[in-house]
Parts: structure tokens; C-alpha cells; sequence
């Protein structure tokens, strides 16, 4: 079975092939008076883009006869940005009397843990109670976690968009 068979057969592309290279970038293996390709790289033939140049280094010899093929090669997952990640806080700081009332009446009015027999059934349902309540009574700031790095002015314009997303 040939080289071109066996990439057929797999889907895969003969990089080597893609670019115009001299003779002298192309030959692998050479002897006296015998010049020869033997040495290939196969990519799967939808990721050939990746490649960016393959190519034969004549100075470097592996042994006697056989050179150094390389192949640069694209690596997009290294590429991606890292997602920024936002922190919801409840806003505890700071309460006004109108507030911490109003915050009261509402988990005292939807007070449904009561119903419960589990101990830890009643905490959960109170937890969550309270902290409902508190988004909407005092409401939320958003921060971007690990910012105590940042400098003055990427300070002011993260406090800018939380201005213009507060709920």
C-alpha cells in the first residue's frame, strides 16, 4: 500500500505537499548521489489549515544520511480568551430603616419553613427565603472575581457597566 492509498483510505492530508518548497528543503534522506522524500507528515485532512509550513532543515541530520522534517502547526485552543467571571453579591452593607423593615415583612410573611419536620429541610428553606428576599429588597452588585489587581481606571469603567446593568 502506497503513502497516498493509506492517506486516502484514512482522510488525512500529506502536509509535506502543501507547500512549494527547493529541492533542497524537500529531501529527506540523502546519500551519495541518491536524493529521496520518505519522510511525511499526515494531518487529518479537515485540520489542515492548521498547519502553517513543513519543511526540511538540511543543516540538521538526524544520522549520516536522514534529515530534521518539521512542521509548524496552530494551536487554537491555546488561543481562546478566558471567560471573565461575574460575582452577584447581595448588597448587606449599609442598610436603611425603610429597608431592613421592608426586609422583615417579606421574610416573615413568606415564612413557609415552618411546615417543615427535617432540620435541615427548615435551615435550607430559610436560607433561601432570606436571600430572595434580600435581592430584591436591598438588591445586587456585580463584580468580576479577582479584580484587586486591576488599576483606577478599569475600576471606573467596570463600576460604569454596573451602573448600566443594575437590577
Amino acid at each position: 500500500m502506497s503513502i497516498f492509498d493509506f492517506a486516502v483510505a484514512y482522510e488525512l492530508s500529506i502536509v509535506n505537499s502543501y507547500f512549494k518548497k527547493q529541492e533542497e528543503h524537500l529531501v529527506t534522506f540523502k546519500s551519495e548521489n541518491t536524493r529521496t522524500q520518505i519522510d511525511y507528515f499526515l494531518m487529518r485532512a479537515n485540520s489542515r489549515k492548521l498547519s502553517k509550513d513543513c519543511k526540511v532543515i538540511p543543516s540538521e541530520c538526524l544520522t549520516t544520511q536522514h534529515r530534521l522534517l518539521v512542521m509548524d502547526v496552530e494551536i487554537r485552543s491555546a488561543i481562546r480568551s478566558k471567560r471573565t467571571v461575574w460575582v452577584f453579591r447581595i448588597k448587606w452593607w449599609n442598610p436603611t430603616v425603610e429597608n431592613v423593615t421592608k426586609l422583615y415583612q417579606k421574610v416573615k410573611a413568606e415564612g413557609t419553613w415552618r411546615l417543615e419536620r427535617d432540620i435541615n429541610k427548615i435551615w435550607e428553606a430559610m436560607i433561601e427565603c432570606i436571600r430572595r428576599s434580600a435581592r430584591k429588597i436591598l438588591g445586587v452588585s456585580m463584580t468580576v472575581k479577582g479584580a484587586w489587581w486591576w488599576s483606577e481606571e478599569m475600576k471606573e469603567k467596570v463600576k460604569m457597566k454596573e451602573e448600566k446593568y443594575r437590577f
